[in-house]
């Protein structure tokens, strides 16, 4: 490992270690302190031994905890192959009727399998639920509503884990518990696609501060939450289509069917999300929000975020840095910040009755709205309702956004 390699300082941290990453060479504005931002010049694909690398990395559990869920897992999955093979788990997957009748070959309906898709996080897996359908199995390490961040697996994940076909992980250390907690007890055949490999190294955001890259020259530390940004969750989208075609190839058509359509509602949307962000006063374009996950959805919109009420490590924030913020929010003139339920609302609270700020509890980056099975339960749901919620708060006009229906292609 090298020298000036820098751990994440808090597990869970969205951050990756400069072994991925080159020197960066882009440069642009972070959060906050006006801090430079730098993307590294290299593509952040694994090298070949980070699995093995990664199964000797088990310091995410201690030994005891890490024997139960070993032992667990390997007793449950031995009884799940036994159940496959005599077909009584048939309740699980027979049932599930495709999405797309048809669409594979003909007027032939595509094969229901019982290949199973384990997923790092909630927000990558409504993406990867978009592509498969019904004909596979997707299960999200991190439940609903859990936070990624600071999720702790527990026996029945392990139990995910080794009898999963096939792992997605959004990568760049989002979730490094969740990483090396499915490396340690899935099968050693089992393949791994890391999404965040399709992100050209240039557009990727350091999360160090100016005074951090002056130190060593360099970025150490990069912010991963890009499925914010329409347009690199189809990047994903394109990557999880080819890793379900190779697992499952008999279903390839409708995965590129169904990849093709969910892709053309993705620009659709990008196009309307453009259109509310500009109709917000410019005095108001700027957003502080509960946690430093959407640089890339402000780059992408031209809404700068210019501060996070905790951007690193959902610990509640010390005395001095809720002061700085509420300065932050005054001098800056902010109308409105936006927070989560995942972050403790007595301190959201404190700030909007110090500055006077609207503060506005749902803007979310993994939790998916509605109920499970109904059209706003999705990538495309979310989205659609994070961009209601940041341009009715500040001014903007919704109007654009008034024909968007999620999982329904444009006419």
């Amino acid at each position: 490992m090298p020298d000036n390699y820098r751990p994440p300082q808090v597990p869970g941290d969205p951050l990756i270690s400069a072994e991925n990453v080159r020197e960066g060479k882009r440069d642009a504005t972070n959060i906050d302190d006006g801090s430079r931002v730098v993307g590294p010049s290299s593509p952040t694909a694994r090298p070949t031994s980070t699995r093995q690398r990664q199964r000797r990395n088990t310091d995410v559990l201690s030994p005891e905890r890490r024997l139960t869920f070993s032992v667990i897992a390997v007793l449950a999955a031995t009884v799940f192959i036994g159940q496959r093979g005599s077909g009584l788990d048939d309740v699980t997957t027979d049932s599930l009727a495709p999405s797309e009748p048809g669409a594979s070959s003909g007027s032939t309906q595509p094969a229901v399998s019982r290949l199973r898709v384990l997923v790092s996080d909630p927000a990558n897996t409504a993406i990867v639920r978009e592509i498969a359908g019904d004909l596979l199995i997707v299960e999200s390490i991190v439940p609903p509503g859990g936070n990624g961040h600071t999720y702790e697996p527990l026996p029945s994940d392990a139990v995910k884990a080794a009898t999963a076909d096939l792992f997605i992980e959004n990568g760049m250390e989002l979730n490094p518990s969740v990483t090396r907690f499915v490396a340690t007890n899935s099968r050693d055949e089992m393949p791994t696609v890391i999404l965040s490999e399709v992100i050209p190294p240039a557009d990727v955001i350091s999360t160090d501060s100016a005074e951090e890259i002056a130190s060593h020259g360099h970025a150490h530390a990069f912010n991963a939450h890009f499925w914010t940004d329409p347009i690199y969750a189809i990047a994903y989208a394109k990557k999880i289509e080819a890793a379900l075609t190779n697992l499952d190839p008999a279903n390839a058509a409708t995965y590129a069917s169904r990849a093709s359509r969910f892709i053309e509602r993705l620009q659709v949307l990008d196009v309307a999300f453009k259109a509310a962000i500009d109709s917000i006063p410019t005095a108001n374009k700027k957003l502080v929000v509960y946690h430093d996950s959407w640089s890339y959805f402000g780059r992408r919109y031209g809404i700068p975020i210019i501060g996070a009420i905790q951007p690193v490590s959902f610990a509640e924030p010390s005395a001095d840095e809720l002061r700085r913020m509420i300065r932050q929010i005054i001098n800056e003139k902010v109308p409105a910040f936006f927070g989560s339920e995942v972050f403790p609302s007595d301190v959201l609270n404190t700030l909007a009755q110090e500055t006077g700020a609207a503060y506005h509890a749902d803007l979310s980056d993994e939790e998916l709205p509605g109920e499970p099975g109904t059209p706003e339960h999705s990538y495309e749901g979310m989205m659609i309702a994070n961009v209601r919620l940041i341009t009715t708060a500040l001014g903007g006009d919704i109007s654009t956004l008034a024909g968007l229906t999620p999982g329904v292609n444009p006419a």
